[in-house]
Protein backbone atom coordinates (compact mmCIF):
# COMPACT_ATOMS: atom_id res chain seq x y z
CA UNK A 1 0.00 0.00 0.00
CA UNK A 2 1.29 3.50 -0.80
CA UNK A 3 0.50 6.63 1.19
CA UNK A 4 1.58 10.28 1.09
CA UNK A 5 2.54 11.82 4.41
CA UNK A 6 4.36 14.74 5.96
CA UNK A 7 8.08 14.07 6.12
CA UNK A 8 11.17 15.82 7.44
CA UNK A 9 12.03 19.51 7.42
CA UNK A 10 13.26 20.94 4.11
CA UNK A 11 16.92 22.04 4.23
CA UNK A 12 16.19 24.89 1.79
CA UNK A 13 13.29 26.54 3.62
CA UNK A 14 11.38 26.21 6.92
CA UNK A 15 8.59 23.94 5.67
CA UNK A 16 7.93 20.21 5.87
CA UNK A 17 8.51 17.92 2.89
CA UNK A 18 6.03 15.33 1.66
CA UNK A 19 6.91 11.68 1.17
CA UNK A 20 5.49 8.86 -0.93
CA UNK A 21 5.79 5.82 1.34
CA UNK A 22 5.31 2.14 0.50
CA UNK A 23 3.97 0.23 3.53
CA UNK A 24 4.50 -3.53 3.80
CA UNK A 25 1.46 -4.93 5.58
CA UNK A 26 0.77 -8.31 7.16
CA UNK A 27 -2.47 -10.08 8.01
CA UNK A 28 -0.95 -11.06 11.35
CA UNK A 29 -0.17 -7.50 12.49
CA UNK A 30 -2.32 -4.35 12.73
CA UNK A 31 0.79 -2.22 12.07
CA UNK A 32 3.00 -2.05 8.96
CA UNK A 33 5.96 -4.44 9.11
CA UNK A 34 8.21 -1.99 7.30
CA UNK A 35 8.04 1.14 5.19
CA UNK A 36 10.10 2.33 2.25
CA UNK A 37 10.24 6.01 1.27
CA UNK A 38 9.96 6.03 -2.52
CA UNK A 39 9.97 9.77 -3.17
CA UNK A 40 10.34 13.03 -1.28
CA UNK A 41 9.49 16.53 -2.47
CA UNK A 42 8.83 20.06 -1.32
CA UNK A 43 5.21 21.06 -2.05
CA UNK A 44 6.12 24.60 -3.19
CA UNK A 45 8.86 23.36 -5.53
CA UNK A 46 11.93 25.05 -4.01
CA UNK A 47 13.81 21.76 -4.49
CA UNK A 48 13.53 22.23 -8.26
CA UNK A 49 15.21 25.64 -8.14
CA UNK A 50 18.22 24.40 -6.12
CA UNK A 51 18.36 20.74 -7.17
CA UNK A 52 22.08 20.19 -6.43
CA UNK A 53 21.76 21.62 -2.91
CA UNK A 54 18.60 19.53 -2.36
CA UNK A 55 20.35 16.30 -3.38
CA UNK A 56 23.37 17.12 -1.23
CA UNK A 57 21.35 17.88 1.93
CA UNK A 58 18.58 15.28 1.80
CA UNK A 59 19.07 11.68 2.93
CA UNK A 60 19.32 9.30 -0.03
CA UNK A 61 16.32 7.23 -1.01
CA UNK A 62 16.58 3.50 -1.91
CA UNK A 63 16.50 4.19 -5.67
CA UNK A 64 19.05 7.03 -5.65
CA UNK A 65 22.25 6.41 -7.59
CA UNK A 66 25.23 8.45 -6.49
CA UNK A 67 27.60 6.93 -9.07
Amino acid sequence: MEITRAGIACPLCPTITEELVYLVLSAQSPFPLREVIRDRWRPAGCHLLQLDHWRKEMPPLPGDNDA
